[in-house]
């Protein structure tokens, strides 16, 4: 039938010898099943099962799971919770506006906005980056690093950082570095460009042997250097430094 003796056949039935795949294909040709119809009729116990580690098929099978009333509840919920965050939001990007950021959920726009408004700066128009200005016309460069991210990791630069952008780095008044964990944010550092000197002039020799560098980063350090104004203090425009000023709610 299979092309197996009858004595072959007997050791199959009485489970003293256990089948390859093709036998139990053949098998359940000859008798006009299917061959998972065969495993199954062997049941948890038998050597085929064991051997080949198959589970009895189940019947009948089991129904997709429904969504319940009070799954249906908490979606109806969840949306509500997120149309008014939006609302939050849309409040929120209004305001960016003012400080010249397009779009508060991209780039860290929601972290730039807040240090801004700390600061008393905001973006410097028509110029890549996070670069701020002030009232007088004085140029920073902006950085936030979100620490619950990158503990160890250091301050990002540019993806394609060329002399031109270098001499940029050199020329503002002034890098604020802020610190997140998260959306929290747990610091803010005033750093003199002349700090990041020695890093300026190992750049810039990379530079004259392989071009452009993508995006070295500013270690932590570095960044120690400068003066913390928040959390013991924020620049204010006009006013100078005020003494435990904090940041709005977030």
């Amino acid at each position: 039938m299979i092309g197996k003796t009858t004595e072959h056949i007997s050791f199959l039935e009485r489970a003293e010898r256990s089948p390859s795949f093709e036998v139990i294909f053949d098998l359940a040709r000859a008798l006009d099943v299917p061959a998972a119809f065969l495993i199954d009729e062997l049941g948890h116990d038998s050597v085929l099962s064991e051997t080949l580690n198959i589970a009895p098929l189940i019947y009948p099978l089991p129904e997709p799971v429904q969504d319940t009333e009070p799954a249906k509840e908490q979606q109806k919920s969840d949306v509500e919770r997120l149309n008014a965050a939006f609302r939050g939001i849309r409040e929120a990007q209004t305001l960016a506006d003012e400080y010249g950021i397009n779009d508060i959920l991209q780039d860290n726009g929601g972290k730039v906005l807040q240090v801004l408004i700390l600061l008393g700066l905001r973006i410097s128009p028509g110029r890549e980056g996070n670069d701020a200005i002030d009232d007088e016309g004085n140029e920073y460069e902006l950085k936030t690093i979100n620490h619950a991210l990158r503990k160890s990791a250091g301050i990002t630069t540019h993806h394609h950082l060329n002399k031109v952008i270098l001499n940029k780095y050199r020329s503002v008044k002034a890098w604020f570095i802020a610190i997140y964990e998260g959306v929290e944010l747990k610091e803010i550092y005033r750093v003199d460009p002349r700090e990041f000197e020695p890093l300026f002039q190992e750049w810039e020799q990379k530079i004259e042997i392989k071009g452009a560098l993508n995006n070295p980063k500013i270690p932590m350090r570095y960044v120690r250097k400068g003066e913390r104004v928040y959390p013991h203090s924020v620049i204010v425009q006009g006013v100078g430094k005020r003494e435990g000023a904090c940041c709005p709610t977030q």
